[in-house]
Order: structure tokens, then C-alpha cells, then sequence
């Protein structure tokens, strides 16, 4: 799937609609601190009550992030979020089929492990001269 992190031991299908479950740990510590600064900026404006309208934000972030030397998105990208749901829930329905075989296999290898040893077992109290109510 090409996620770097997700909750729990095994990737959800809710996992792979965040886009940050795809970054590299340097990526993830970039984020954080450029959304840290970004919030003690807007902190900053509410606490010296400079009243920002929601456009008036959009174009704040966009500043912010040049002043950062980041890059910043122009128009609404090349690819809708529709199309990119629809390629993760292919992608992801792909892998659940594969993980699920792989997980059924390594189950019947389990079994067929227990089974060996089970029959290790009743063939050394055999060879003992057990009989099957243990005397």
C-alpha cells in the first residue's frame, strides 16, 4: 500500500484515506513543526485580537509558507478526491485479498504444525506402551 505508518497491528482501510500515513519520519517532523509555527503564528494574531476571515487565513497560510520557503499549491490540484478514493479503495481491496490469502496459509501451516506435534506426542506415549486412558 506504501503507508509508512497506521494505527494497530494491521493496515485499515481507513489507514489509507490519511494522507500523513504516507510520510517518511523526516516528513512527519516537518509537518509538525511547520504546523507548530503556523499555530503559534495564528495564536499570536487572536491573542492581539486581529480579527482574520476564513479567505483572509488562505491567503495568511499561503504567506506563511512562501515566508518558510515551502512550496505552495496553486488551484485545486490535478487529481479530484473522488479519483483518489477510487484508487485507494482498488488498491486497498487488492491488498486485503492478498493479506487475507497469506493469512490463511500461515493458518493452515499452524495447523498442520499442531496436528505434527500432536502426533508426535500420541506416537511417543505408543512407543512407551501408554494406552490411550494413560496407564
Amino acid at each position: 500500500m506504501g503507508l509508512t505508518t497506521w494505527k494497530g497491528e494491521q493496515v485499515r482501510k481507513t489507514d489509507t484515506a490519511i494522507s500523513k500515513n504516507y510520510l517518511t519520519e523526516a516528513e512527519v517532523a516537518d509537518l509538525n513543526r511547520i504546523t507548530t509555527m503556523f499555530l503559534d503564528f495564528a495564536e499570536d494574531r487572536a491573542r492581539r485580537r486581529r480579527p482574520t476571515l476564513m479567505a483572509e487565513w488562505v491567503a495568511q497560510t499561503d504567506r506563511f509558507l512562501s515566508f518558510n520557503e515551502r512550496s505552495v499549491l496553486s488551484g485545486p490540484g490535478r487529481v479530484s478526491a473522488s479519483a483518489v478514493e477510487q484508487v485507494i479503495a482498488d488498491r486497498y481491496a487488492e491488498f486485503d485479498q492478498t493479506r487475507r490469502a497469506l493469512e490463511a496459509e500461515q493458518a493452515a501451516a499452524d495447523e498442520f504444525q499442531d496436528l505434527q506435534e500432536l502426533t508426535d506426542v500420541e506416537r511417543r506415549r505408543i512407543d512407551r506402551g501408554e494406552s490411550q486412558d494413560g496407564h
